[in-house]
């Protein structure tokens, strides 16, 4: 696309501060110049990537409805709709929005030409569905998530967008491959609260145009892809082995050089360097021994 402001082909967009919002308009290379342009908002403060969506107004009810309605007056008895607790909906006349009824009970309005879409804004839950993503080792990971969000704006949600649950469902998945994609899995199991608000704020800013307000989206089943999962359990055993082995070394020589401390104290033996040498090595052979020490004696004749 070729930008054009005032009729006029511009020159390329000049960096500015990072607050700005840019406006412009968009058509295409063989356009006339008398062509409608897209007007296009670009703004860092709305999350959004692309060109902004622009909310549908609340217009009167056209004159056409409501001429309709008087002449078939019969069809009256079709313009009552019920709203329960925790529900809104939009009521349109011949194809524009005319108002938004938010309280639960029974409405009526003009029969001619109405539609009316209603939505839930009870609290919601979405168990997005397990994945296969690399994490920043490159490992393959399987992982789900747990989503709570609900309707907070209702009249984007109806009118905004094409269906609103497949539109979260499907941006909290790209959510949670593209965040764990960032992340080794021993991050993700030790720093698991950072990821689940990281994963909430990105989300959130692309539903907002939505009228969504998203709760949490929380890491659910984490685990290795089958293919290497017997390759890093190993890895891991190998990993545990060598800490404990290492916690188990500095405990044995703790009480080695305790013992000897101990025995020099109380002056009830002296103690030349290869007596203690021999102490320390046979304390050391029991404590980091992985099978039972057997004691030996020397029999001198």
């Amino acid at each position: 696309y070729q930008r054009r402001v005032r009729g006029r082909e511009s020159r390329p967009m000049e960096a500015t501060a990072p607050s700005a919002t840019a406006h412009y308009s968009l058509v295409s290379p063989g356009a006339k110049d008398d062509a409608p342009a897209m007007a296009c908002t670009f703004s860092p403060n709305d999350g959004l990537t692309g060109c902004a969506i622009t909310d549908v107004e609340i217009e009167p009810v056209p004159l056409a409805s409501i001429v309709g309605s008087v002449v078939c007056f019969p069809s009256w008895a079709l313009s009552f709709f019920c709203l329960e607790p925790k529900e809104e909906a939009a009521v349109l006349h011949c194809g524009k929005l005319t108002s938004m009824e938010k309280q639960p009970g029974c409405h009526c309005r003009s029969p001619c030409g109405i539609l009316v879409n209603k939505i839930s804004t009870k609290q919601r839950v979405d168990d997005l569905p397990t994945q296969k993503v690399a994490d920043g080792n490159g490992n393959p990971v399987m992982v789900s998530a747990v989503l709570n969000y609900r309707v907070s704006d209702s009249k984007r949600a109806l009118m905004n967008v094409q269906n609103v649950h497949t539109f979260v469902s499907t941006n909290a998945q790209a959510t949670l491959k593209q965040t764990v994609g960032r992340y080794s899995y021993d991050q993700l199991k030790s720093v698991a609260e950072t990821v689940n608000e990281e994963m909430r704020t990105t989300l959130q800013s692309l539903v907002q145009c939505a009228g969504i307000e998203v709760n949490s989206i929380r890491l659910n089943d984490l685990s290795y892809a089958p293919e290497v999962a017997a390759s890093m359990l190993k890895i891991q055993q190998a990993r545990a082995l060598i800490q404990a082995r290492e916690l188990i070394v500095e405990g044995a020589v703790r009480i080695s050089q305790d013992a000897v401390l101990r025995l020099e104290e109380s002056d009830a033996v002296q103690l030349d360097a290869a007596t203690k040498a021999k102490i320390v090595t046979n304390i050391l052979t029991v404590t980091c021994g992985e099978s039972n020490a057997v004691p030996t004696v020397s029999l001198q004749t």
